[in-house]
């Protein structure tokens, strides 16, 4: 077995688009949610086969923190950015009743 760690692809976060909370109909921002969804759940389950292929990498432990560290920083900044988009759909969807 290679002792050289290769992460799966990552794709960078989804830029996200400011729009400001106009009352919108729950049924049009349906597809945007499961969009959004869709994008947070690949990210977590990109995560964890990230986690499993590092704990499972017979390399150094310095460079495995360092790999580890680098990659729950990039998972966190579009974690936060799928969670804020939510938030923006959820207020969207609010502001309807």
């Amino acid at each position: 077995m290679s002792s050289a760690f290769v992460a799966p692809e990552q794709s960078p976060p989804t830029p996200l688009i400011h729009t400001c909370p106009v009352p919108a109909d729950p049924g049009d921002l349906l597809p945007e949610l499961q969009v959004t969804l869709t994008a947070l759940t690949d990210l977590e389950v990109r995560h964890e086969i990230v986690l499993d292929c590092l704990e499972e990498w017979s390399g150094q432990d310095r460079v495995k923190r360092s790999l580890y560290a680098e990659r729950e920083w990039a998972y966190q900044q579009a974690r936060d950015a799928h969670l804020e988009r939510l938030a923006g759909l959820r207020e969207r969807i609010m502001g309807h009743h």
